[in-house]
């Protein structure tokens, strides 16, 4: 999920003094940056055999990836913070073949994920306030049940988002005036799937983009698979155990990404809140640790993490499989890790845990 935090909006942390590895290949040197954008910290890492080639490529996504931050920032006065102010009118109106094209995409995908992916209920998701995660002075509290019926009652959808083309100009409007988007469990995603293309159409082959744990990857690293390490969703309540949960390799074009409930959440009253909002209930999603997705398109995996998280056990597979989704790795609050088939076959447990069962779709 995006995050946002004003202190960081339009400050993006940029140090061009690019680290080489020691080894070098027939791919070049491995070249890598750290930024801070999208309320995350993101890597880039890329292996060419030119200095000057790196650090332009570099610097193209860090400059791509700040200006994605500004403008898909739901509640400033980027792009999509004056559609959600227009979206009230109820009129139509214009505005980015960006954000178009961010509509688009959701509106298929939550069709698929029978609503659980859900980017038209910002309003609810602002009622949480996970927009002030970053703000240490926020104090936190529950809305109020009949602020959270509201706001379910009016049922804000992505079908109630209205495109129309004429002369290749398309304008769009809502019939639901509580509509109000947010990308969070999807920008991140795309964000990542441009940034790949920036490497592919300046001649970088190998390469990986990193935001905060989600990821994708193309080429190799030294001639071998990027092999990734999945965080322990229950190390920071139990720092006994080992923080990383298991490992998987990655080949070209490959994305993985996880929703989980212990990175961004508040604590009130002695319960756990996290920012994973469930669209039929209007409060965090419960059943559900952590969820983790490999698919070859980014946007995807990061929607489909989220649908899938929201889905729980009972629905996972079903969900999945209208998706598209193969390998997935769900694991519940009492520990039952779940894999698909595909992924089990991907995936290798770190730890030891005698409640994995494996699913497949027939």
């Amino acid at each position: 999920m995006l995050e946002y935090d004003s202190k960081f909006l339009l400050l993006i942390l940029i140090t061009f003094i690019l680290t080489s590895c020691h080894f070098e290949n027939n791919s070049g040197k491995l070249y890598q940056q750290q930024l801070f954008t999208f309320g995350t910290l993101v890597d880039i890492s890329l292996l060419s055999d030119k200095p000057e080639q790196a650090q332009q490529v570099i610097g193209l996504i860090s400059a791509e990836f700040d200006q994605l931050h500004l403008d898909w920032h739901p509640w400033n006065d980027g792009e999509l913070g004056q559609v959600n102010q227009q979206l009230k009118s109820l009129k139509p109106f214009s505005t980015t073949a960006s954000i178009i094209s961010l509509i688009q995409q959701s509106q298929s995908l939550s069709e698929k994920s029978n609503g659980l992916f859900n980017p038209a209920i910002g309003r609810l998701i602002k009622t949480w306030q996970f927009d002030q995660i970053e703000d240490e002075n926020h104090s936190f509290k529950v809305p109020e049940q009949k602020q959270i019926e509201t706001l379910l009652k009016q049922n804000p959808q992505m079908q109630d988002i209205v495109l129309n083309t004429n002369n290749n100009n398309t304008e769009i409007r809502t019939t639901n005036p509580a509509v109000s988007l947010d990308f969070g469990a999807f920008a991140k995603g795309v964000a990542i799937e441009k940034m790949i293309q920036i490497m592919k159409q300046n001649n970088i082959h190998n390469g990986l983009i990193n935001a905060g744990g989600d990821l994708k990857v193309i080429g190799s690293k030294n001639n071998r698979p990027w092999r990734i390490g999945i965080k322990n969703p229950s190390y920071k309540q139990h720092p006994d155990q080992k923080k990383i949960l298991a490992s998987i390799e990655l080949y070209n074009d490959e994305a993985l990404f996880t929703s989980g409930n212990y990175e961004r959440f508040f604590e009130f009253q002695g319960q756990h809140y996290h920012h994973i909002i469930d669209p039929r209930s209007g409060f965090p999603s419960v059943g559900t640790r952590s969820v983790t997705v490999l698919a070859k398109d980014a946007g995807l995996a990061d929607a489909a993490s989220t649908a899938l998280f929201i889905a729980g056990v009972e629905q996972w597979q079903a969900v999945a499989a209208k998706m598209g989704i193969d390998h997935v790795m769900l694991i519940t609050t009492d520990n039952q890790i779940y894999l698909s088939s595909a992924m089990a076959e991907r995936i290798k447990l770190l730890v030891n845990n005698k409640s994995i069962v494996v699913s497949s779709r027939e």
